[in-house]
């Protein structure tokens, strides 16, 4: 699929607002109104195909029947991450997170299990005096291995489906050598600080896109970065 034409957006569960239905978010249905028909399929990674009834109400569009079984089937809870990327014939591959940032694949249609990998990830803590509010450092060894050389752009999703376009540096052979150029208004924009730990988790190469947690103090848990 060329790059210009990927179209993503993520929404974190709340059990108590999605289980039995799921609006899109706004930012997505403004800048394609007309890309959904009634229904909506939902293609997981297991290679099931879930029909999911559309609504539209107040210029909103509402998945509603078919949505609470995928949500029960996927044991779906609260802090899990449903990646949508719109294959086109108001069609979605979807995938899921878990709360370590780990992929979910669910086993056959009726299956009774599920296995987690690991998505390719770099953690940088951040430190005042290495200009992190300005730019980041990617590792070196992170960088020539899962994302494409001569790159100009990277994204990183928020909770809340926002899409930001980070600059990149490169190196003289195309690898990664920092995120520069929007990467300070993200910053600043979610209240990152010095001393803040932040994992950057890849969830596209081809197109790099990236979900970003922030590390509790004391190691452990990680909550994605959502609107401030």
């Amino acid at each position: 699929m060329a790059a210009e034409n990927v179209k993503i957006f993520f929404i974190a569960i709340d059990p108590e607002r999605h289980r039995d239905q799921l609006i899109l978010p706004r930012n997505f249905t403004a800048l394609y109104p007309d890309l959904l028909g009634s229904c909506v399929i939902l293609r997981d990674l297991g290679g099931r195909l879930w029909h999911i009834e559309v609504i539209r109400s107040e210029e909103r569009i509402i998945l509603t029947t078919g949505w609470s079984d995928f949500f029960s089937h996927h044991s779906l809870t609260f802090g899990y991450m449903v990646i949508f990327e719109y294959r086109g014939a108001s069609t979605f591959l979807t995938s899921i997170l878990d709360h370590s940032a780990c992929e979910i694949h669910m086993g056959d249609p009726g299956g009774s299990s599920s296995t987690s990998q690991p998505l390719p990830s770099f953690q940088i803590t951040m430190s005042a005096t290495r200009f992190c509010h300005r730019c980041i450092f990617v590792p070196g060894t992170f960088a020539s291995t899962n994302l494409p050389r001569f790159v100009n752009d990277v994204q990183i999703h928020d909770a809340a489906g926002r899409v930001w376009q980070i600059g990149v540096d490169r190196r003289d052979n195309g690898v990664v050598r920092r995120f520069t150029r929007g990467w300070a208004a993200f910053y600043t924009t979610k209240n990152i600080r010095p001393g803040d730990t932040c994992v950057f988790s890849l969830i596209n190469g081809d197109v790099p896109a990236f979900n970003v947690y922030k590390v509790a103090v004391g190691g452990g848990e990680q909550t994605m970065l959502n609107e401030a």
